[in-house]
């Protein structure tokens, strides 16, 4: 019999995603004739822990999303991914630049799978001490009630949580100088160059100031200037919101925070608070069209992209380098330009109109994604990964 693929939960992802992500890989690993246990670390964490070390024999890998883990000691000292000797992958679902702190660590059984391939150049670059380090997007899913195009009540949806930059400009002003002055850099070098990873930027910035960090300097320099992309992430969700607004359809916008953004208080706008993400994949499946941002990837896309394939509704997303070897723009998604709001609303106008262009369009979507962008899929990878396929 085979052995067990261990399904760590050791946090909370937003809207508890990573909850959703893990039942879609316990169901594909099965399905593979891989027996899966999932482990939620959220109660009784050293209980449960410990009688893992106890029967790690039992299991063939472990698997957690931005885990905990690697920043874990057990009570004499010892990290825990170092008495945990079973093949460990750390799934980051965000800029590895958030995980500095358990990155910077070297374990003996340890793998990083990042969703972007910008992200897994950083890893390779500034973490060499991590010996595998592999690239796999989030796979698509599908909403457990599946409409059909005229049954769909959403004509256009966004979904994310806004959190308004203002509030995080109000946070730099407290940095030091140095450190205000470099954030403000960043913020600005990207804003002009929208395909600048941050990396890059701070790079550039470096550069020109003649200054010169090491490997570990630069990666712990990057983890201190999140707050550029926390800014601009939120500042983009605005304004491609606001220009999606102007194509005056019926509009939907799902996330905390969107009732502080004044300017989308019109009246073919609805905002609601958050929803769990099951619900938000059933208010996917309910939408036409979907809009988009992409938060500071550049390597790859959003699992919102896949997601919209998989449930027949029509993604609006950011013409990267990346999207556009992706995905066939004007046939299975619809690429748009940040720095061209305008162009977005138009885009969103014209199809709001050609409703029978919208259903080819989703039908070549739903079947690329069924093809290569399932859970199954992402599985059959991760098994790939492991050397036991």
């Amino acid at each position: 019999m085979k052995k067990t693929i261990l399904l760590f939960e050791s946090r909370d992802l937003c809207y508890e995603s990573n909850q959703y992500f893990m039942g879609c890989l316990e169901e594909a690993f099965e399905q593979m004739g891989y027996p899966a246990e999932v482990c939620d670390l959220s109660i009784q964490m050293e209980e449960k822990l410990e009688r893992i070390l106890e029967k790690q024999d039992e299991y063939l890998a472990a698997v957690d999303f931005n885990s905990l883990l690697p920043r874990l000691e057990l009570e004499d000292g010892t990290p825990y991914l170092n008495a945990f000797c079973v093949p460990f992958l750390n799934y980051l679902v965000d800029h590895p630049l958030y995980h500095h702190a358990g990155l910077k660590r070297k374990f003996s059984s340890y793998g990083v799978i990042c969703i972007d391939l910008c992200h897994k150049r950083y890893i390779e670059k500034y973490y060499p001490h991590i010996e595998h380090v592999f690239y796999l997007p989030l796979g698509g899913m599908q909403a457990g009630l599946q409409r059909r195009f005229d049954q769909k009540r959403l004509e256009l949806l966004f979904l994310g949580t806004y959190e308004p930059e203002e509030k995080w400009y109000r946070e730099l002003e407290e940095y030091p100088k140095e450190l205000r002055e470099e954030v403000s850099a960043l913020i600005e070098m990207m804003r002009a160059d929208p395909e600048l990873t941050q990396e890059a930027a701070l790079e550039q910035y470096l550069h020109e100031r003649g200054e010169k960090l090491c490997r570990e300097a630069f990666a712990k320099r990057l983890n201190g200037d999140y707050l550029a992309d926390k800014y601009l992430r939120n500042l983009r969700r605005k304004e491609t919101a606001l220009a999606a607004a102007k194509a005056e359809t019926p509009f939907t916008i799902v996330g905390h925070g969107w009732e502080s953004a004044a300017e989308l208080n019109c009246s073919h706008i609805t905002i609601q608070n958050g929803v769990g993400f099951a619900a938000s994949l059933q208010l996917m499946a309910n939408a036409k069209m979907l809009v988009n941002t992409t938060p500071g990837f550049h390597g790859g896309l959003h699992d919102r992209v896949y997601s919209a394939m998989m449930n027949h509704t029509l993604c609006f997303t950011e013409a990267s380098q990346f999207a556009k070897q992706a995905l066939s723009d004007g046939k299975e998604a619809v690429l748009y330009d940040i720095s061209r709001p305008d162009a977005l609303a138009e885009k969103i106008r014209i199809l709001y109109e050609r409703p029978k262009e919208i259903q080819i369009m989703t039908d070549q979507a739903f079947l690329k994604a069924k093809e290569q962008h399932t859970w199954q899929k992402r599985a059959g990878e991760i098994i790939n990964f492991i050397g036991n396929d």
